[in-house]
């Protein structure tokens, strides 16, 4: 019997000695961070049959148990992962905001709204040096405040690049970290310290992507993407890459196409080009027929009849222009020959002409998981959609990529149009000669696809100079620009005829007063001895497209500038224009009110991803200002709902695996007791064997 007490009291010493030791650790822990509460469960020890029946042998401890709820935890990743996107967009989209909320006296609508009052004052004054002096310093502050914002745009795209490249790292290095104590986990699958490290991890991973988990019997933990792609699975793990811009095709089994997509530009979509009708790759008639979509193969480019724009497969000589991107099919090794074979329906090139992630099965598998937004709203679900990963790319392609766009059609529209109307007027002086400020990458071809930025700007028709005797200033003729000897006809043809052939028929025109000549893509008209000469008017736009006789050069926020020639004479500032007659009229503002008039012009104004609007500059530009405001005030308010959701569930998380130190120090008296107990018992159990021995003694 003494021994059966003796080892009743050793297990209850036993168990309070564990429990007191689990319980103290939880309180030494009660501020450590993803620390998780500990329990001991006290069992009855085993029984014997004795004389005087079944007798209890004391108390065993169950190894100490996690208070942890996986079903909590895994809510609580994904509030807390679409938190992080959120709070990711709401910090990035903040400075953006910045860059658009400038002040009153200094912001762009208020730059814009001088420079129009300018081009007004010089309608009042169109001969005086000082209004055409103030002109170009608030066309130069203006062009300043468009390359600045252009710039610090610019500047965030390449921190938000830097800082995706800086995660993807951290992600990798977290993937590891798993795979690691998985290792160790499996070895010691009751080791608690190792089990909270691990959620820590899984914690930590969710705030940069979306993630699923699921746990097996000794503890190690399986990690996916939520779009499937698994990340961890027991030691090994599966690579996250950030590359460049690359193209890959996706071809059917019907293909002996044997070549790749190139291309050339950067654009924030993701293109994709589907054959549609099967052929060769030489853009003649046999030629495969595919569409584009901008979306990932959400949706297609479509013509003004809502059909899907059918484009010919061809070589580097046929390429497409997509926003902004030049794409072309050619040999597999050299992007300038074509490539041998035929596309088959269903073929697909996908086109990413900027840097995204990649989840890799193996070194040469991967998938594309770059966050995209789907056609009807919220994320397409096979990419990333939550964890700061999502956010930066959700601000760098949709809304950053956007307003960069929205900014560069504004300044495109504003040098477009000056410059159109510009092109038509007169200055104070005559020119014996002037070279255009833009370049066509082929001047053979026909201007329409000459590479010129304003090519798509150009209509049918023709334009006028007037000459004059450089001595007395008398008009010699005003004759319109004749293409019969070039082309056939006597009107220009932007779809067939080119930049040579319009230096040809001036030449032509003219017959050796005027010399037209192209060099390194751009125009030049020179004057013969004796000869001077001014614009009399152009309906094609060839002008306005070639640079000369405008105002403004570039055709981006980023590059608007001031043509050299106004910069360097004042009196070139086209003013007014030049009658029929081949005279100027003393102070003519034609022009210069046409401008003025400009600010509450309503203007078709298209991005290169085929957003449109309709409205004055200044609208268009508190459009965007508000566009801005907008994207950042909702994501401001889907951060605090989320991140209040997560907060809930981490507080319900916390309330079960959190210490409560009271609580704890109740615990540990309370197996100090029965510790005190289990020493007693065996005293006691002493006293009686003593008293037995005396007794038979």
């Amino acid at each position: 019997m003494s021994n059966a007490i003796l080892y009743t009291a050793a297990s209850a010493l036993n168990a309070a000695q564990y429990a007191i030791s689990v319980h103290s650790n939880n309180a030494a822990n009660v501020d450590t961070e993803g620390y998780c509460r500990q329990t001991v469960n006290l069992t009855e020890g085993s029984v014997v049959d004795t004389a005087n029946g079944y007798l209890g042998l004391g108390v065993s401890s169950e190894e100490a148990e996690r208070a942890f709820s996986i079903y909590i935890e895994s809510m609580y990743l994904d509030e807390s992962t679409d938190a992080s996107r959120w709070s990711t967009e709401a910090e990035w989209l903040g400075y953006i905001e910045n860059i658009f909320n400038q002040s009153d006296e200094d912001g762009l609508n208020n730059a814009l709204a001088e420079l129009f009052q300018a081009w007004e004052d010089l309608s009042a004054y169109p001969d005086e040096e000082s209004t055409r002096a103030a002109l170009l310093g608030a066309a130069e502050s203006l062009n300043t405040i468009l390359s600045d914002m252009s710039e610090d745009l610019q500047t965030q795209q390449e921190l938000i690049e830097a800082e995706v490249r800086s995660q993807v790292t951290e992600v990798n290095s977290i993937l590891d970290q798993l795979a690691t104590l998985n290792i160790q986990i499996a070895r010691e699958p009751g080791n608690n310290t190792l089990l909270d490290s691990r959620d820590i991890l899984v914690r930590e991973l969710a705030g940069y992507m979306d993630v699923d988990t699921q746990y097996a019997e000794n503890g190690q933990v399986t990690v996916y993407l939520d779009s499937g792609q698994i990340l961890v699975d027991g030691e090994k793990t599966y690579e996250i890459k950030y590359e460049s811009a690359k193209s890959w095709a996706s071809l059917t089994g019907d293909s002996t196409f044997e070549g790749t997509a190139y291309f050339e530009g950067e654009s924030s979509s993701e293109i994709v080009l589907e054959v549609v009708n099967a052929g060769t790759v030489d853009g003649g008639a046999g030629a495969a027929q595919y569409r584009v979509s901008l979306d990932g193969g959400q949706t297609w480019l479509k013509d003004t009849d809502g059909n899907d724009l059918l484009y010919a497969a061809d070589g580097e000589s046929g390429a497409i222009e997509v926003d902004g991107v030049s794409i072309w099919l050619g040999d597999s090794s050299d992007s300038g020959t074509l490539a041998s074979g035929s596309l088959a329906a269903g073929d697909t090139f996908t086109v990413m002409a900027k840097s995204g992630v990649y989840w890799y099965k193996n070194t040469s598998s991967c998938e594309n998981i770059t966050p995209l937004a789907s056609s009807t709203g919220g994320d397409e679900d096979d990419r990333l959609t939550g964890g700061s990963l999502a956010g930066l790319f959700s601000v760098r392609d949709s809304e950053l990529g956007q307003y960069v766009e929205e900014l560069n059609a504004f300044a495109e529209s504003l040098i477009w149009e000056t410059n159109f109307a510009s092109s038509q007027g007169a200055g104070l002086s005559n020119f014996s000669s002037v070279t255009g400020s833009y370049a066509a990458e082929d001047t053979a071809a026909a201007m329409a696809d000459s590479g010129l930025d304003f090519a798509d700007q150009l209509q049918g028709g023709t334009f006028s100079m007037a000459l004059y005797d450089a001595t007395s200033g008398d008009v010699l003729e005003v004759t319109a620009v004749d293409f019969t000897s070039v082309t056939g006809q006597a009107t220009f043809d932007p779809e067939t005829d080119s930049l040579e052939d319009v230096a040809q028929a001036i030449n032509d025109t003219y017959g050796g007063q005027l010399t037209a000549t192209v060099t390194n893509g751009q125009l030049s008209i020179a004057a013969a001895g004796g000869v001077e000469f001014q614009f009399a008017g152009d309906s094609t736009g060839i002008l306005a497209a070639c640079g000369i006789n405008t105002f403004y050069t570039g055709s981006s926020a980023e590059d608007i500038g001031l043509n050299a020639s106004v910069l360097s004479d004042t009196s070139r500032i086209n003013a007014g224009v030049v009658e029929g007659t081949g005279q100027a009229a003393q102070g003519d503002n034609t022009v210069a009110l046409a401008l003025a008039e400009l600010a509450d012009k309503d203007l078709t104004i298209s991005t290169l991803s085929g957003r449109e609007k309709t409205l004055t500059l200044s609208e268009y530009l508190n459009a965007l200002v508000a566009e801005v405001g907008a994207d950042s005030s909702t994501a401001q308010a889907n951060e605090s709902y989320y991140t209040t959701l997560a907060e809930q569930l981490a507080t319900q998380q916390d309330s079960l695996s959190g210490v409560n130190l009271d609580e704890e120090l109740i615990k540990i008296e309370q197996y100090q007791r029965l510790y005190e107990a289990a020493s007693s018992l065996i005293n006691t159990s002493n006293e009686m064997f003593d008293t037995l021995m005396a007794m038979v003694s």
